[in-house]
């Protein structure tokens, strides 16, 4: 292995290039370790070294493990591949009749239900799997059935709870009794919190870069929160490079560690055959001149160079990383890195599986920057391109503070817009935190995805009456903007008893009497009998209210409610409170 014994300078000068802090790296054929090394620094401000006992996020790499979980279960006969799911857990229902009748959990971990990402529904909240079940059925599919490849996060949180149901315990707790423990991942748990004193995280980076591109320095991710539903069973797993090579021996090595056949050599397989088809072009078919990709369960699996290549990666707050192996040679490669979004780890996986079996040299790392490095910059000058095409003069239809308030769509969090000074923010409840929503033109603003450095347009939306009913946001790039609905502003006790009482308008015989109950404010009209009526504003000067077409908006100074102004098509009707 005399290609192996370079490897060391090759890694360093691919992580000089892309500005990536730290590489941890090993190689295996078998049960033999072929290379291994760690490379620069775990932490930059702390000037900490990395190590082979350095923990990483290990993101979508968790998938495999999510499929192992089922796959164990099989092996116990408590769980079949092809069974309906509404079997185990008749709850599962989702927005396609057939599709809930139909999909099983290889539907599920081959990514073809039908479903597209969705991740919104459900990033970072902290919601029982349980609850998160109940809202799948709200989520709009954009393909048919086994259709086509839809990479869907979703689909690997309900695994995670049919896991549940099916073993009788949590997840987390079963993939340390079955998983972890058996295996010797010691260092290995789903949350950044270490499982021993002493073990110590990666700091993640991602690289802070000019209007062209050019790279200016690193800057810090650090760790969101890590909920049980989100990144959970999708992509919470934080693992070694000494605990993941214990992992890739079991798939190298026809489901055995040492003298312990931890899985069946068939369910093993049942992982790594091809189930959905991924069709080729754009970079990828560039790199690797395949125009056919496959997914498995929990991996990709790719033809390479004659071989098999078996392989999931994961990027996730400052990480980015692989594990691969070809099976006729019971050959895999661990690359782990601390930068976001750049490849990294899989120049080192190409570079080292050729290196391992000897093959004709490719020099992956000129490769991938010769494709990479202009979509970088393309990246950069889109950013300006947005900027550019901004309409001047285009102001808001309505003061900052009318958009403030909270919006609703079914089976996402709510959207909530607050004012901060002169500006918007804007969050994602429960999910996303508070950041920036800058003015675009007209009603048109761009919403700051601070976690992933990205902007999104979102479009406010007016009523009849010119009010802001609704916003359109993209949030799902593969179906229709969902529309998030402005829900009701909470009236307080104050307000409410301050509501309450007789208006009288300059029309004889014509008055309205507003009274409360259990929080529901209620009018009525002289002779007619009480409506309930919807409150849609809460300002300093105004408290409004909807009931059909018309519009009740109590004057407000102070504390106190002085007069009501009637809307209605065709009629506007001025009334004074009542002493």
């Amino acid at each position: 292995m005399r290609r192996l014994d370079s490897f060391d300078r090759y890694v360093e000068d691919a992580m000089a290039s892309w500005h990536c802090p730290g590489v941890a790296l090993s190689v295996i054929k078998g049960d033999d370790i072929l290379h291994q090394g760690a490379y620069g620094l775990s932490d930059v401000e702390k000037e900490l070294p990395m190590t082979e006992e350095t923990r990483f996020a290990m993101a979508s790499v968790t998938k495999s493990f999510t499929a192992m979980s089922v796959a164990l279960l099989v092996d116990q006969g408590k769980l079949e591949w092809d069974k309906p799911v509404r079997d185990y857990m008749p709850e599962f229902v989702l927005d396609d009749a057939y599709a809930t009748q139909h999909i099983t959990v290889r539907d599920m971990l081959s990514h073809r239900t039908g479903m597209p990402r969705h991740d919104f529904a459900a990033w970072r909240l902290d919601l029982p799997r349980a609850a998160f079940i109940k809202r799948l059925k709200h989520l709009k599919f954009s393909a048919s059935f086994r259709e086509r490849f839809q990479y869907n996060n979703l689909m690997y949180y309900a695994t995670a709870y049919l896991v549940e149901k099916v073993a009788g315990q949590r997840w987390e707790d079963f993939m340390q009794e079955q998983v972890f423990s058996p295996l010797g991942m010691v260092a290995s748990n789903f949350v950044p919190e270490p499982p021993r004193e002493g073990q110590i995280n990666a700091g993640g980076y991602r690289v802070d870069r000019d209007e062209e591109g050019g790279a200016k320095g690193l800057v810090h991710m650090p760790f969101r929160a890590h909920t049980e539903l989100s990144p959970g069973s999708a992509g919470a797993l934080f693992s070694t490079l000494a605990d993941l090579t214990q992992w890739l021996k079991v798939h190298v090595n026809q489901g055995r560690l040492d003298d312990m056949q931890f899985i069946s050599p068939n369910n093993l397989k049942q992982m790594h055959l091809p189930h959905t088809i991924i069709p080729g072009g754009g970079v990828s078919e560039v790199l690797l001149g395949n125009t056919i990709f496959t997914y498995g369960m929990g991996w990709f699996i790719d033809p390479y160079r004659g071989l098999t290549l078996i392989h999931h990666g994961g990027n996730v707050e400052g990480h980015s990383l692989v594990i691969g192996f070809v099976p006729q040679e019971s050959v895999g490669v661990i690359a782990l890195t601390n930068i976001a979004g750049l490849p990294v780890p899989d120049v080192l996986l190409y570079e080292g599986i050729d290196r391992a079996l000897d093959l004709p040299d490719r020099d992956w790392n000129t490769k991938f920057h010769a494709t990479y490095d202009p979509l970088i910059v393309a990246n950069a000058r889109g950013k300006q391109t947005a900027s550019e095409e901004r309409l001047e003069d285009a102001a808001p239809t309505h003061p900052l503070e009318v958009y403030c308030g909270s919006y609703a769509a079914e089976g996402y969090p709510d959207f909530a817009v607050r004012q901060i000074d002169e500006a918007l923010q804007a969050s994602l409840v429960g999910s996303l935190d508070w950041s920036e929503l800058r003015h675009y033109h007209f009603n048109l603003f761009e919403w700051h995805l601070a976690d992933f450095d990205e902007w999104m347009k979102i479009q406010f939306q007016i009523d009849e009456q010119g009010d802001i009913a609704s916003i359109s946001i993209p949030i799902e790039s593969e179906v229709e903007n969902v529309i998030f609905t402005r829900k009701e502003p909470e009236l307080d006790e104050a307000v409410i008893t301050a509501l309450v009482g007789e208006y009288v308008t300059g029309i004889e015989g014509v008055a309205f009497a507003v009274t409360a109950r259990e929080g529901t404010i209620y009018v009525a009209q002289t002779g007619a009998p009480p409506t309930e009526v919807k409150p849609y504003k809460v300002s300093a000067d105004t408290v409004g209210f909807r009931m059909d077409r018309v519009r009740m908006d109590f004057v407000r100074e102070g504390e106190a409610i002085t007069g009501l102004v009637i809307k209605a098509p065709g009629m506007t009707l001025e009334a004074e409170r009542k002493s």
